[in-house]
């Protein structure tokens, strides 16, 4: 796919706005905006604040804050305040990936919900295999495809056969990213002993 609008439009619906963040980052500004200038205007009017005067809060910050007793709250909010620093920068600098795949098989926008991917290679295995419904369990990472096969006791599966079947459906769908395949068998010893 080389549309420019139709990269622009695939990307958009795999990668999340982050509109939610925003929105709330945005209304607590306003909120601590209109509560300075309320209080910076009832200083000039030289009415009585509503919870503390402008001057009195920077005094406070400057001169009353460093020295305040315990020491260990006073590290304790700048902690507080710094991990929250850092939640909103990731949040800012992290791609958000909805869990989506654009799919290459045609000249068209394709996007699939990994759960239907995951849906697709699970029966593609569960078939080529000759197993019965709920035997494989799949699920689709953004860049990872985990494939659980539990054969039936006395049933012989090779990993590496679970494995290439779902590269071949996988790769029949031409899922950007590539998704890479992990496969497991689990044997019905396996499964007793972990219930």
């Amino acid at each position: 796919m080389t549309n420019p609008v139709l990269m622009h439009v695939v990307r958009r619906e795999t990668h999340s706005p982050r509109t939610v963040m925003t929105v709330i980052v945005l209304v607590l500004v306003a909120a601590a905006a209109a509560y300075a200038g309320t209080e910076i205007v009832l200083h000039l009017l030289g009415a009585a604040p509503l919870l503390v005067a402008p001057g009195a809060a920077l005094a406070w910050a400057a001169e009353a804050l460093p020295a305040s007793e315990p020491r260990a709250a006073v590290v304790a909010g700048a902690g507080a305040v710094a991990v929250i620093g850092a939640i909103l920068l990731w949040f800012a600098l992290a791609p958000g990936r909805r869990p989506r795949h654009a799919l290459n098989a045609s000249g068209h926008a394709v996007v699939v919900d990994n759960g239907v991917i995951a849906s697709a290679v699970a029966e593609r295995v569960r078939r080529e295999l000759d197993l019965p419904r709920g035997a494989v369990i799949a699920g689709i990472g953004h860049r990872s495809a985990d494939v659980t096969v539990r054969p039936e006791p006395g049933q012989v599966i090779d990993r590496e056969s679970v494995r290439s079947i779902a590269e071949n459906e996988l790769d029949g769908y031409g899922a950007s990213p590539r998704l890479k395949v992990r496969a497991r068998v689990q044997q019905p010893a396996e499964r007793e002993g972990g219930s």
